[in-house]
């Protein structure tokens, strides 16, 4: 299922330490509240947006279209008003807040 979605980018990555993704199509690791310290529970997301987030009225925050890569991803988790941090590798790039 896809749900619209807040994407609230650090402030690391909005000041250029890392870079907004320049692409339509972005893959990046969940982390929710609920996930075990220490136990590797992250799934992979898939963002897609209308424009690029650089390209999007704020440089701190981006409309996108979110869902789980996998069909196994515990989908219930991605419910209205579900936040969580977004990963690329070691690093966490944003917080998403997801509308419906």
């Amino acid at each position: 299922m896809i749900h619209d979605a807040l994407i609230h980018w650090t402030p690391e990555t909005v000041r250029g330490k890392r870079e907004l993704p320049p692409t339509l199509r972005y893959v990046g690791l969940s982390r929710f509240p609920e996930d075990v310290p220490g136990q590797d529970e992250a799934w992979s997301v898939v963002i897609r947006f209308d424009q690029p987030p650089p390209e999007q009225a704020s440089r701190t925050t981006s409309r996108g279209r979110i869902q789980f890569l996998v069909d196994e991803a515990p989908h219930e988790r991605l419910r209205p008003g579900a936040k969580f941090e977004l990963y690329e590798g070691p690093f966490h790039v944003a917080n998403v807040e997801v509308l419906d």
